[in-house]
């Protein structure tokens, strides 16, 4: 299962696995972004994940599963959405153009209302992900949170990530983030939607 380019790899809830010099499409959803009945969904369909080698079909099958179990949600803009807000989204923006001084580099984003998705490249010295994404959403969450004059949880626990194994699939991701806000129903066209690269 782990190759000679991993760098990492673990799981929580969802399964990390981290490769030196990997470009990597992540996901991270607010805290309160579902509706109880489809996070408690979601919960099943995780622990379903754990029976599966993350390499494997039955497990890109119920990660599939998954991912469109939450999507349908988000795209739908309900809960807690804090990048209705200009100024969350500025902070965000920032903060990822930050983490090149970790060694990851922002390749293409979308900041949609209560979630987000990006395309990174990493240096082979990269900071690991198992500390920079958790350091990043803490910083965030701060910064969101008084620009809001709110307090407590800002962002899900967890994030979902995925190595990018060739340029096919580099290529389907790019599209599936710059058409996201066209499939929230946000904008007609991509171009026109001002969080998105």
């Amino acid at each position: 299962m782990v190759g000679p380019r991993t760098k990492s790899f673990w799981r929580a809830q969802l399964p990390h696995w981290e490769i030196d010099g990997g470009s990597y499409f992540v996901t991270i959803r607010c805290a309160g972004s579902l509706p109880k009945n489809i996070a408690e969904r979601a919960k099943t369909i995780l622990r379903d994940l754990q029976e599966f080698e993350p390499d494997s079909e039955g497990f890109l099958k119920v990660q599939r599963r998954y991912f469109q179990t939450t999507e349908k949600y988000l795209d739908k803009g309900q809960g807690f959405c804090p990048f209705r807000d200009s100024r969350c989204c500025e902070v965000i923006l920032e903060k990822l153009e930050a983490l090149e001084g970790k060694g990851w580099n922002l390749r293409h984003f979308a900041i949609l209302p209560n979630h987000l998705h990006v395309l990174m490249s990493t240096t082979i010295s990269a900071d690991p992900m198992k500390s920079v994404w958790p350091r990043w959403k803490g910083i965030t969450a701060r910064e969101c949170n008084r620009i809001l004059g709110r307090s407590g949880p800002f962002w899900q626990r967890e994030w979902f990530d995925r190595w990018m194994r060739d340029e096919m699939n580099t290529q389907k991701t790019i599209k599936y983030i710059r058409q996201n806000p066209v499939k929230a129903g946000l904008v007609k066209n991509w171009e026109d939607y001002p969080w998105v690269k």
